[in-house]
């Protein structure tokens, strides 16, 4: 499920969200626009075929959910996160997601739940082949989308889909390992089991293991990458 540019646009947080906006999302995602590129407006503009105006507008909006920044002087890029900013958004999403999800319990239709099913066996699919595990990102999004969007939370949904945003950014699914992947996958596989049997405790501790489970990988991933840099005594 790459994403290109006559592709539909990803479907991220609210209804506010711009058409524009979801575009360049989209580019980011599929690495057209990898991190600390930077983007012209008039170059942006042809390539999706609006003005200038709506690229604004699109930026403005972007900027606040931490997708792209503003450096004075020099322009617009994709923002790019260290190691400390993933971790703190992980442990705030570990607060606040699990609530949200277990909120949606019991309120799921027959059409959530087959899309769910759908959207899990895509994600098991992409994951077989480390050449398509950044691909996740987008249909894992809409998977855990359709348990946000039916909470009754309502209050949270903004704030739970912005702090998914960056870890979409940061592109953490390409640098899985098969265990990692198959972990990953069988909570989503729980958290459907967990819907069905309309149990919120289930539902929210397994939300909390996943998302402490991708800290965690994260956290592996950058002391292997520490250790590698590190010269031979």
């Amino acid at each position: 499920m790459s994403v290109t540019e006559g592709a539909e646009p990803p479907r991220f947080g609210e209804s506010h969200w711009t058409e524009v906006s979801s575009r360049i999302l989209g580019l980011v995602i599929s690495g057209d626009l990898p991190p600390g590129s930077w983007i012209r407006e008039n170059d942006l503009a042809g390539r999706l075929g609006v003005s200038r105006t709506p690229i604004r507008e699109a930026f403005r909006e972007l900027v606040g959910v931490g997708v792209v920044e503003v450096v004075p002087r020099r322009g617009t890029r994709v923002r790019s996160y260290d190691a400390e900013e993933i971790e703190q958004i992980y442990r705030s999403r570990a607060v606040i997601e699990p609530y949200v999800m277990s909120e949606s319990i019991g309120r799921l239709t027959a059409d959530d739940f087959a899309s769910l099913d759908i959207l899990a066996e895509e994600m098991k699919r992409l994951a077989s082949d480390p050449a398509t595990r950044s691909q996740i990102a987008s249909v894992n999004n809409d998977f855990h989308g359709i348990f946000i969007r039916r909470s009754a939370a309502q209050s949270l949904i903004s704030t739970t889909f912005n702090l998914m945003i960056p870890i979409v950014v940061a592109k953490l699914f390409s640098s899985y390992s098969d265990s990692d992947v198959t972990s990953s996958m069988n909570h989503h596989d729980e958290l459907i089991a967990a819907a069905r049997a309309e149990d919120k405790e289930w539902a929210a501790a397994v939300s909390k293991t996943h998302i402490i489970s991708g800290l965690n990988r994260f956290k592996a991933m950058i002391a292997d990458t520490t250790s590698e840099g590190e010269p031979e005594p």
